[in-house]
């Protein structure tokens, strides 16, 4: 794994991470003493400042001391093997954990969402129950232009000044009917409107067959 081209890490744990990892490779020797951070801050192109942050990393973990006044001492080329080992855990943890935090926000949204779709789920519901507790049943008769038309064709709230809340079809209810579904002879419909209203529907509706000539 390139650790320096990790933008979440801090530039003094990438530096700690090169110097591990040189040390791992044998370029840096158990019991070298290596330049002082000045000249490792050349080499790596760092401020002093975060190449002595970068030791005093590899110092706690006993990959190298520091000898003021003298420089740096390689003390353990295991040392500077289980920092990076430790170090990748310690990443690869982040990143879990960073995937984690964003897959809650996620689902806290995609929650948030689904209570807002409930609650207009019973909304609707609970009008539509209001309106049923209103509503008139008609019956289409064989014999009504009705018959192999929709709700919306039939033009029924313009004719008659009805709404047509469900259609009953042998046993099944169909709420709010729309265009896919044709009337047939037989069917029920569930309708809200004053009384003129249904009774100008059931006309429509509800035509009796002409008697035969005998």
């Amino acid at each position: 794994m390139d650790y320096t081209s990790n933008e979440d890490l801090a530039r003094y744990e990438q530096i700690a991470l090169m110097i591990a990892s040189e040390i791992l490779r044998g370029t840096y020797k158990e019991g070298e003493r290596v330049s002082g951070r000045t000249s490792l801050a050349g080499q790596y192109g760092v401020s002093p400042e975060t190449v002595r942050k970068a030791l005093a990393l590899l110092q706690a973990r006993q990959v190298v001391e520091v000898v003021p006044g003298s420089g740096v001492i390689i003390l353990s080329r295991q040392a500077a093997r289980d920092f990076i080992d430790d170090f990748h855990e310690h990443n690869s943890l982040e990143v879990l954990e960073r995937r984690l935090e964003t897959l809650i926000r996620q689902r806290n949204k995609l929650n948030t969402e689904i209570e807002k779709l409930v609650k207009e789920i019973v909304h609707f519901k609970t009008g539509m129950l209001k309106n049923m507790q209103n509503a008139e049943e008609v019956l289409v008769s064989p014999g009504s232009p009705l018959v192999g038309k929709s709700v919306q064709e039939a033009q029924l709230r313009t004719l008659t000044g009805v709404t047509v809340t469900a259609v009953r079809r042998r046993g099944r209810w169909y709420a709010s009917p729309g265009t896919e579904l044709r009337l047939n002879a037989g069917d029920l419909l569930l309708v809200v409107g004053s009384q003129n209203a249904v009774d100008r529907l059931r006309q429509l509706a509800e035509v009796k067959p002409a008697p035969h000539d005998s």
